[in-house]
């Protein structure tokens, strides 16, 4: 799969890279790149540490660098309040073994810590210089950052309402480990009573409990319980989607645990085993190094959407997404044009038009492209948003447009 996320990591890097203006750098943050070097200066100078972990495959990462970093009011404020220092989590050394360290699964992350190097404050993705000064006044304030969150629950605080706001947050700021840990701690302590509730099943929801686990199998256990609490048909829901995902995500990453948690997963006799295996069958044209024979792969998804496809929007969706990946000929993925097409002929969701754009230029599509991408801005632009990632992206097919006109300009 490394071989699959580089691909798409390519396409977000020609984004970030083409939107990116030419800015002297100088002006901008100050970076070290030693982590102790960092600390020791922050213990001199009595200030946090500001850490950008990175890729050097990181669209995101190079967006920020070429276009954030090198801003005047950004270095301004950084330099002022900060030691700033770069972390390459992909450097197969030092910078992979701190990525380990701070549990940093995302890029960028963008990390905040006290001199003596523990977690203040974190998040993960791209900012704009307002968003990127907005989460340093964050981290800096002991009201509003994760440290403040931590310390209160380590405090005892185990309110409904507290509860959610925390688990919620660890979990939008890559802190999975965390909240796992915290939340499997804080629901073995409670009664048979209030493991059901349903703002406990609402915890279990925004932490995102794995099946197999010993909180999953207490809810499959207790399914009856959970109907009479939140409905019979939110937990049946919950409990199929979660399998439905879990396992996907296992047969692309890790195809022995994926072996293993299908023969448990049959073992449960649930009516949609057969659907989701069909599913799965998909995805095992991929061998052991990412590799993938296409026209297999186009033609069990093909017969698979074709029987189980209007169950769940979400299949086209990832089955399309991933053939974007791996494909990047005229017409080379042409079946997941189709599989879009029949799913927005059906339902013409907004959200679902990024990914028939994708595929549309992926295969070379470019003029029907254009066409969808500007569909979406239009969108963006009746909900208020920035139009600039869309943006980029329709330039980016443009650009790809006139390649092509010179290519057959020069054979002619």
């Amino acid at each position: 799969m490394k071989r699959i996320r580089k691909i798409y990591a390519v396409y977000i890097a020609v984004l970030g890279l083409m939107a990116a203006p030419v800015i002297a750098k100088a002006q901008g943050i100050e970076f070290l790149h030693n982590l102790d070097e960092a600390l020791a200066k922050a213990k001199a100078e009595n200030k946090m540490v500001f850490i950008d972990f990175y890729t050097s495959w990181c669209g995101p990462c190079k967006a920020m660098s070429n276009e954030v970093f090198p801003l005047a009011t950004v270095g301004n404020y950084f330099n002022s309040q900060f030691i700033n220092c770069k972390i390459q989590c992909d450097d197969k050394g030092v910078g992979v073994e701190l990525g380990k360290k701070y549990q940093v699964y995302a890029y960028p992350t963008l990390m905040f810590v006290d001199k003596n190097g523990v977690l203040v404050h974190s998040t993960a993705g791209s900012r704009s210089a307002d968003d990127l000064i907005e989460l340093a006044k964050t981290a800096v304030d002991p009201k509003r950052n994760l440290a403040s969150l931590i310390k209160e629950y380590d405090s005892g605080n185990r309110k409904e309402e507290f509860l959610a706001k925390y688990f919620s947050t660890l979990k939008k700021e890559y802190q999975g480990e965390r909240a796992s840990a915290d939340f499997a701690n804080y629901f073995n302590g409670l009664s048979a009573k209030d493991k059901t509730k349903k703002s406990t099943f609402e915890l279990v929801k925004t932490v995102g409990v794995a099946p197999f686990s010993p909180i999953f199998e207490y809810l499959e256990t207790n399914r009856n319980a959970y109907a009479q609490s939140v409905g019979a048909t939110e937990i049946d829901k919950y409990i199929a989607t979660t399998y439905l995902w879990h396992l996907k995500n296992l047969i692309l990453e890790a195809r022995p645990e994926f072996n293993a948690g299908m023969l448990k997963f049959k073992a449960k006799n649930y009516p949609y085993f057969d659907e989701y295996a069909m599913f799965y069958n998909v995805f095992e044209t991929f061998d052991s190094k990412g590799s993938v024979d296409i026209n297999e792969y186009m033609r069990k998804g093909t017969a698979f959407l074709d029987k189980y496809g209007k169950n769940n929007d979400q299949y086209t969706l990832a089955l399309t997404s991933l053939l974007g990946n791996c494909t990047g000929k005229k017409d080379e993925g042409s079946a997941g044009i189709k599989w879009m097409e029949d799913l927005l002929e059906r339902n013409r969701n907004p959200r679902y038009l990024n990914t028939y754009f994708y595929i549309l230029w992926r295969n070379y599509n470019l003029d029907k492209a254009l066409l969808v991408g500007n569909e979406i801005r239009d969108n963006v632009v009746k909900a208020g948003n920035s139009t600039k990632e869309i943006d980029g992206q329709i330039e980016m097919v443009k650009g790809l447009k006139e390649k092509e006109k010179a290519k057959l300009e020069n054979k002619s």
